[in-house]
């Protein structure tokens, strides 16, 4: 991958010399089976420094500045059947450590990362019933400053000024801007029941509000609790009308650690192979207007609206040279007149025996009533801690085509072939904010409250919006640009 420092390289210059890529210098891997049974992955790579070279307005001659330190990774893996198979457990650990030799590397980077996890699985009445879970503990290390933008990052927004913090302890929860460590745990569980004509399952998932492991893995989200219950009813005996049916219904919940309900999903499913091979699969998702911690992009929770969603398809013969295939999905939304709408029609072929080709056109047609769009400082939006955060009604639609191919020269060479070209445009329209923290409601500028007008693009600018939030009160306008 491109040097970790490059954008911040490419923030300070006008011109950069920028590293291709981040060369491996050293690694080494060992896999295998021992033989009392135990399963064994190690893997450990060693990266070189990088340096960028570069010219910025006011710089007479070229600067340096390394872009990444030298590093090591390590992932290690042992797992151990027992019980003949039918149960397993395991572990691992990763670890990232970076030599960090200057103050743009250590404000950016942390100096270390750990991660060490336990895992089991459990089967058991002929493989009907089984148990899973794991547990993780992740750990890492830097300065203050890579820290507390850890901290800030998306997939936690500790700076949100709404939330309520539990501070102390070795998993510190609390916005603490001259920390030098951040610490968390995930964990996950499922005890199900997979086999038989009746089926269920039962499954929590969640990490810690410190949890955090991108430095060698990815965590797009920290802060939650995840609950999910299914049952199932399947017939597999074929008649007169069907050869299979599947049926599902559960629901999922999901609560952040400060009590916020930010998922409830109830949900249902059908499938159904017909006789003559065809196959029917249709399901619905119902979510009510809930909170929504992360719309604001670090600031107050507020509501999300909710939606009804429907999802049908339908395809034929999948044992034909041609296989035809129709998915249409339509969502409604339960506060709002949003809508969308998503056309689905493919074609699968095989024109040999060794080639199969698919072809997915897409139109997407969605509308959301809370696109987010800047956040400006107001120090008389009381409501909302000394911020105002400017959202707009946005209308997208999206034209694609997925391309696969696999194509078998021998048992020793293939070629596969995914290409996806596509169209997107969005269209912003109703710029507003919401009405208070943990509201729905939405005021839209120029009609509900304020002002708003727009300059057009000129010469050497871009379009812009500029919105006096409270008329003649003493809110002070302020400018964004156009964000179609």
């Amino acid at each position: 991958r491109l040097p970790q420092l490059s954008d911040w390289v490419q923030g300070q210059s006008t011109f950069a010399e920028t590293p291709d890529y981040t060369p491996i210098i050293g690694a080494a891997k060992i896999t295998g089976r021992t033989n009392s049974g135990y399963i064994v992955g190690l893997l450990d790579a060693v990266t070189s420094s990088q340096t960028e070279r570069y010219v910025t307005a006011s710089s007479q001659t070229p600067l340096k500045q390394e872009v990444e330190p030298l590093s090591n990774y390590f992932v290690g893996r042992v797992q151990k059947e027992l019980n003949n198979g039918n149960s397993a457990i395991g572990v691992a650990l990763t670890s990232t450590a970076r030599r960090l030799d200057d103050t743009v590397l250590t404000d950016h980077l942390r100096s270390r990362a750990e991660a060490v996890g336990l895992d089991w699985t459990h089967t058991w009445h002929h493989h009907d019933y089984s148990w899973a879970g794991s547990a993780v503990i992740s750990s890492v290390a830097g300065s203050a400053a890579s820290i507390a933008a850890t901290e800030r990052s998306s997939a936690h927004y500790f700076q949100r000024p709404d939330r309520d913090e539990h501070g102390g302890g070795f998993f510190d929860e609390s916005y603490d801007t001259l920390a030098t460590a951040l610490r968390g745990y995930g964990y996950y569980t499922r005890l199900a029941k997979d086999g038989g004509n009746w089926r269920w399952e039962l499954m929590a998932n969640g990490r810690s509000p410190g949890f955090e492991v991108n430095d060698l893995a990815y965590l797009d989200r920290a802060d939650y609790k995840w609950f999910n219950a299914n049952i199932s009813r399947v017939w597999t005996v074929p008649t007169s009308w069907y050869r299979s049916i599947s049926t599902i219904v559960g629901e999922q919940r999901q609560y952040t650690y400060d009590g916020l309900e930010t998922d409830e999903e109830p949900h249902a499913f059908y499938a159904m192979e017909f006789p003559n091979y065809w196959n029917l699969r249709t399901f619905w998702i119902y979510k009510p207007t809930l909170d929504d911690d992360r719309l604001t992009r670090g600031g107050p929770a507020v509501k999300h609206t909710g939606y009804n969603f429907e999802h049908f398809q339908l395809s034929t013969d999948a044992r034909k040279r041609a296989v035809l295939d129709m998915t249409v999905e339509v969502a409604h939304g339960v506060d709002s007149p949003t809508r969308t709408l998503t056309l689905s029609p493919g074609i699968a072929f095989k024109p040999m025996a060794s080639m199969f080709v698919q072809l997915s056109p897409t139109i997407q047609r969605d509308e959301d009533a809370a696109q987010y769009v800047t956040t400006v400082p107001d120090s008389t939006d009381v409501a909302f801690f000394g911020n105002r955060y400017v959202f707009g009604y946005i209308k997208t639609r999206t034209i694609s085509l997925d391309t696969r191919v696999n194509w078998t020269f021998s048992p020793n060479l293939t070629l596969q072939l995914f290409v996806q070209p596509f169209i997107a445009s969005g269209a912003y329209s109703s710029f507003r904010e919401f009405e208070k923290p943990r509201s729905v409601k939405k005021l839209v500028y120029g009609q509900d409250i304020g002002t708003i007008a727009r300059a057009p693009a000129t010469p050497t600018s871009g379009a812009s919006y500029t919105v006096d939030p409270d008329g003649a009160g003493p809110a002070a306008p302020f400018t964004f640009g156009d964000p179609n």
